[in-house]
């Protein structure tokens, strides 16, 4: 487990100032954290606006930028009113994992996960969470009789205090991390809109510069548009523009997409061909 709990006493050094200068409060001891798995793969969690809380310093109170908490929530415009709710990514870093000393607890609030249909003790343990499944039986005795849709599980605490900005990252290595403003606008753009998604052969021209940049060529999809591309083999997911119309001529029907070397690399990509989930809008 990669969180100690000496980077807590960090965290509530670092924003105390902030927290003593601003009168707005944004959590309290008697607040619960009821996470839930985002489809772009992050643990969130729901926030209500109230009275005299603003979008920037909201976002500031949370570690985010406005850029990010508008991609994390496209129907927030500039009118926005107390009671509409935000979806808040939670990095790992700010979640407690260990039982904190009592005189820390007033500066804690509780973090529950929600179990979704189709996951799996083994999926929230390794994927989710980073932790082991025998300190998540021990938080959550009642999983001895098996993991159900919706079940509320425990995880730990957080600081009522924010989250630094610093502790936010992008999981998935170097890759992910590069691949993350076109993932953030893809969510910005494709909120409320029709996804279509497919599922076939790619493929990827060897003879082009691996540091061409995250682009696919495409039959439907608008120019400039985003696609996401799962590749099953390797679990990778990459968000990539779509720079032109797939040639006809020069490949078959059943190739859905062409990737470009940066893409294929990022997607664990080997052969010359391989199978892909797409979706578009």
């Amino acid at each position: 487990m990669r969180f100690i709990l000496v980077s807590v006493f960090f965290l509530l050094g670092c924003v105390q100032l902030q927290a003593q200068q601003d009168s707005v409060p944004y959590l309290s001891r008697t607040d619960t954290l009821f996470t839930y798995l985002h489809p772009m793969g992050e643990v969130m969690f729901t926030h209500e606006i109230k009275a005299k809380q603003t979008l920037f310093s909201l976002a500031k109170f949370y570690g985010l930028t406005l850029q990010e908490l508008y991609a994390y929530n496209p129907h927030v415009s500039a009118h926005y009113s107390p009671g509409d709710r935000l979806s808040i990514p939670l990095p790992l870093k700010a979640i407690v994992r260990q039982v904190p000393p009592p005189a820390m607890l007033p500066s804690l609030a509780l973090v529950y996960y929600r179990v979704q249909r189709g996951e799996t003790v083994y999926g929230i343990c390794k994927r989710t969470f980073e932790v082991t499944p025998e300190w998540l039986m021990q938080q959550n005795p009642e999983l001895a009789n098996g993991l159900k849709p919706g079940q509320l599980l425990r995880i730990g605490w957080v600081s009522t205090l924010g989250i630094p900005a610093e502790w936010r990252e992008v999981r998935g290595g170097p890759y992910a991390r590069l691949n993350h403003p076109l993932k953030l606008e893809y969510f910005r753009r494709s909120a409320d809109r029709r996804i279509t998604e497919e599922r076939g052969a790619a493929t990827w021209p060897k003879d082009l510069d691996d540091n061409s940049g995250f682009f696919c060529l495409h039959r439907t999809a608008p120019v400039n548009s985003l696609v996401e591309v799962y590749n099953p083999l390797t679990r990778q997911t990459m968000y990539l523009k779509v720079s032109g119309r797939l040639p006809e001529r020069v490949y078959d029907r059943n190739t859905v997409v062409v990737v470009s070397p940066l893409a294929a690399k990022a997607l664990g990509v080997r052969d010359d061909r391989f199978y892909v989930h797409l979706k578009h809008y």
